[in-house]
């Protein structure tokens, strides 16, 4: 494995040569000040920019260095040869390829502010000051540890550029690198027929890379003066992320006096605040329903599969050989290569459910897809956050947003004077309406386009991505996209733009940013019925309007919309079963669990018995065309469809086989029907199991995402609920928010911030965030400089 030695040496003598620094962590010229408050929280104070990186750096390394490690060598294309089973070939063809040192230092970085930049640098040194104080025999262990690992070098502020593409690619190249690899010509010509292409067919957002809204989604609130019981504005927001990995939230405080002062939560490794606030304005973001690419159909040429028209002329594919190293079992290394077919749009790419359907090179129409990628060059999602959390109200955050950094979310923001802020600003592809109308004329074009994949024809100039003035090529300026400023509030679930606020629709936009006037997502219409409920003072939580308690209880509350809408039906059809033969292999715990279910608390807490039983129900049910006695009203988004059709014979046997289907298979898992909630989802610390509350995404504002474990229930908790911030402001200078990271801190469970956090989210508890300096004092658990 020489390849691997060499860079086990080479890391070993950076080591040294770091080793004999005189810079000492108890004490250092930097002018850097690292205090921790109570959860580990690090609040870093630094003369310049650079300081606040290094800080940044050195204290996020110190609870999860081999995160970002394991990211670095992944976003430079090397995890088959580092990595071993964690390795994926086909990531490192495409990082590969689109991540060299060259763009990075030159376009991805080059382009960034001076101030940026050294932000950047000194998180990169934080990071290598961290190690040399360490050493690799002193990383944290575990299942995301890297004590030891060959693979632990010194990193450069270009690795870590190449790990913020990465993310940026994260909704667009990302999820496509499959296809992008899998593309392929034939090996001769192929007649060209579309007897076998179909006039419809169905495709989910799986088929793409894409994670599903019940995966990865987010929640955000922002609440302006006239929803308020303060006058002041509000902000709720709730990333619903993996707890594990690199896309985990990291929580911060970062300040340069007087000049630079933002605290809230960074995806891992990036050195500026994702979620945050200060002193006058918080925001958050959600995943977008906007898609950032594009697909074209190319018209290839039947006697030559690398050729295709364009403009009545003839044009290339350009095969690009890729390549990525592999370490194999005998300590060998591989080098393997691939082919990357690249059409002036973009590559070609091989979808696996269209190709099933259509064919792939060529489809049944003589085509090819190219995918164009809005994010592809999108050099200033790094520079946008940076400017955010400089930003005093939300008329800045909308003009940062100006910068079209976005890669792939909304954004919700509340400030000081009262106002509440909703935009879908971003990097999306330049595809108008009318465009797509014009555009998505062929078999396959259009029935991608009508399922939600904005594809159009890629023989015309006239159909390529368009352009404006002062933007980016081939992506939309701020005014083709939607946002709204208003005194009420904004929200938003993972839905299109479309309910933001159901007194204030937005339309008239692209379909390519999402759909309007569509069902919503339960998940969406339970945030929308308690802020609607709340407004009213209907939900027997007091007066009308929010203060910041109330919008905790938004979350904790854990509602379930599914409940609410038809559990007092499941009970009475489950009470008609006489024999439950006919619907379950266990009749007797079915009927047991239908008494459970009549004296559930309809919630998702630690100690709501019923819950599973719900859950597996909701996951199981058939929802056929007439379930709802009251269909899905345009004009009554957040209300419909509602009522189950207990008329239709079919849908009460179809209720009845669901409940049967879920108590079948709770039986196989080993789950009693009385079992509490936080019995069985939890979140496992050595021996001790920490209760979780929160349900599945389906039909909670309270997202949690996990997997059974045997027959020891949910204990493989993926994704939901993560960095959770609540956020207003009084007469005071200092914000007054609290906040709470679900998973905790660290990823070495040998520290006390491993999940610590974790405990006070059990407890439906929050943390109080100190912002201003007597506040931070005041929680100090430790303090270093650099």
């Amino acid at each position: 494995m020489l390849a691997i030695r060499t860079l086990l040496v080479v890391a070993t003598l950076a080591l040294a040569a770091i080793g004999c620094s005189d810079d000492d962590s108890s004490g250092g010229d930097n002018g850097v000040r690292i205090v921790r408050t109570r959860y580990g929280i690090p609040h870093i104070t630094a003369d310049d920019y650079y300081g606040v990186g290094l800080g940044y750096g050195y204290a996020y390394a110190q609870d999860n260095y081999c995160v970002l490690m394991k990211e670095v060598v992944r976003a430079n294309g090397h995890s088959m040869l580092l990595l071993g089973d964690d390795g994926d070939l086909e990531d490192d063809f495409i990082y590969g390829f689109y991540n060299t040192d060259e763009y990075i230092d030159e376009e991805f970085l080059g382009s960034a502010p001076a101030d940026l930049r050294q932000v950047v640098t000194g998180f990169a040194d934080g990071m290598n000051r961290y190690l040399a104080d360490t050493g690799v025999d002193g990383l944290a262990e575990g299942p995301e540890g890297c004590r030891n690992a060959e693979w632990v070098r010194e990193i450069t502020d270009t690795d870590l550029g190449k790990v913020f593409r990465k993310l940026i690619l994260r909704g667009s190249t990302g999820p496509l690198t499959d296809a992008i690899i899998a593309a392929t010509p034939p090996s001769e010509t192929v007649a060209q027929s579309d007897s076998r292409a179909p006039q419809s067919f169905e495709l989910a957002a799986t088929d793409f890379g894409l994670t599903p809204p019940t995966e990865m989604g987010s929640n955000a609130i922002a609440v302006g003066s006239d929803a308020s019981q303060t006058g002041y504005g509000i902000l709720f927001g709730n990333p619903h992320f993996p707890w594990a990995g690199p896309e985990r939230f990291y929580t911060a405080h970062l300040t340069i006096p007087g000049v630079y002062d933002v605290m809230g939560a960074s995806l891992h490794g990036l050195p500026v605040i994702n979620i945050g606030f200060n002193s006058n304005v918080a925001w958050s973001h959600t995943v977008s329903t906007a898609r950032r690419f594009a697909f074209f159909e190319l018209q290839i040429l039947e006697d030559d599969p690398l050729r295709y028209r364009f403009d009545g002329e003839i044009r290339d594919i350009e095969p690009i050989e890729v390549s990525a190293e592999v370490a194999l079992e005998d300590g060998s290394v591989e080098t393997r290569t691939e082919t990357i077919y690249m059409s002036h749009v973009g590559p070609i790419v091989d979808i696996g459910a269209i190709n099933e359907i259509v064919g792939g090179w060529p489809t049944a129409f003589g085509t090819v897809l190219a995918a164009a990628d809005a994010n592809l060059f999108n050099t200033t999602a790094l520079v946008q956050w940076f400017e955010m959390g400089k930003a005093q109200n939300t008329d800045e955050i909308a003009e940062a947003l100006e910068l079209l950094g976005v890669p792939w979310v909304n954004t919700i923001a509340a400030d000081r004077r009262g106002r509440a802020y909703y935009a879908d600003i971003g990097a999306v592809p330049h595809v108008t309406s009318e465009k797509l109308e014009e555009c998505s004329d062929t078999s396959l074009t259009g029935l991608l386009t009508s399922q939600g994949f904005p594809s159009l024809d890629g023989s015309r100039s006239e159909c390529d991505l368009g352009s404006e003035p002062g933007i980016r090529d081939g992506i939309l300026g701020p005014a083709d996209l939607p946002s709204l400023d208003t005194s009420t509030y904004v929200a938003n679930c993972n839905d299109s733009y479309w309910l933001s606020n159901p007194d204030q629709l937005l339309e008239g936009f692209s379909p390519i940013i999402g759909l309007e006037g569509v069902q919503q997502s339960f998940r969406t219409r339970q945030g929308f019925v308690q802020i609607e409920e709340r407004l009213d003072g209907t939900d027997g939580l007091g007066p009308a309007g929010f203060n910041l308690e109330l919008m905790q209880e938004m979350l904790y509350g854990n509602r379930n919309i599914g409940g609410e809408l038809i559990r007092d039906d499941v009970v009475t059809l489950c009470s008609e079963v006489e024999d439950w033969r006919a619907y379950s292999d266990n009749p007797a715990t079915a009927a047991e669990a239908c008494d459970v279910l009549a004296t559930w608390d309809g919630r998702f807490d630690v100690d709501s018995v019923g819950s599973h039983i719900w859950q597996e129900f909701w996951d199981n049910v058939s929802m056929p065309a007439g379930f709802w006695a009251v269909p899905f009203d345009p004009e009554d988004p957040v209300y419909t469809p509602r009522e189950l059709n207990t008329a239709d014979p079919a849908i009460v046997e179809a209720v009845k086989l669901g409940v049967g289907d879920a108590v079948d298979e709770l039986v196989r898992r080993g789950m009693p029907m009385d079992r509490p909630w936080g019995e069985v989802q939890y979140r496992s610390d050595g021996d001790d199991r920490i209760p979780i509350h929160g349900g599945d995404a389906s039909s909670m504002f309270s997202a949690i995402s996990g997997r059974y474990v045997d027959d020891q229930g949910i204990g493989n908790i993926r994704a939901g609920n993560s960095y959770i911030q609540t956020v207003t402001w009084d007469e005071s200078e200092c914000p007054d928010a609290f906040a709470v990271l679900t998973y905790s801190q660290s990823t070495d469970p040998a520290s006390p911030h491993y999940a610590d956090m974790t405990r006070v989210y059990s407890a439906e508890e929050w943390v109080d965030m100190p912002y201003c300096s007597e506040d931070i004092e005041a929680e100090k658990i430790s303090e270093i400089e650099l």
